[in-house]
């Protein structure tokens, strides 16, 4: 397993643990299916409830991450970070998208021992549109041209 591929299993561990049901957004999940991008932190759509806000602080107590924004009532992010990683947890994916809906087009991906729910790309990229950030305009292009090649192999296949 590739460095990064080890640190998705810690966490997909940790999230196991503590049985907080997330799915493998943004610029991971985009890499993951083939996109070529990088990115800094790993980010996680979760519903926002309660007690996934306590598991989540569970979570990082696991793993020994700092919580940042969780007590802020307005956020929609809570991030979780130390030397080695940062873990986002978004609690919206746009207007448009719900839990339900994102994760029943997901991929279910192996990573290590560990199966993680991931985004698929239309998702994720309907996702950076909305966002309209200069950091998701930076890939919009990328991942619209991943998904033509994919589709199109897909067609030639048939």
């Amino acid at each position: 397993m590739s460095p990064d591929e080890i640190i998705l299993a810690k966490i997909l561990k940790g999230l196991k643990e503590v049985k907080l049901e997330a799915i493998l957004v943004g610029n991971t999940a985009c890499a993951i299916q083939g996109v070529p991008v990088m990115t800094l932190d790993i980010d996680f759509f979760v519903r926002d409830t309660q007690l996934n806000r306590k598991k989540i602080t569970q979570f990082a107590k696991n793993l020994n991450l700092f919580v940042l924004r969780l007590n802020n009532a307005l956020s929609e992010t809570i991030r979780t970070e130390n030397k080695d990683m940062i873990v986002d947890f978004v609690f919206r994916m746009g207007s448009k998208q719900t839990f339900e809906k994102v994760k029943a087009r997901s991929l279910r991906i192996k990573i290590g021992k560990f199966y993680c729910l991931v985004a698929c790309l239309e998702d994720v990229l309907l996702a950076k549109k909305e966002a309209n950030r200069p950091k998701d305009r930076a890939v919009i292009k990328i991942i619209e041209d991943t998904i033509k090649i994919r589709n199109t192999l897909k067609n030639k296949k048939l």
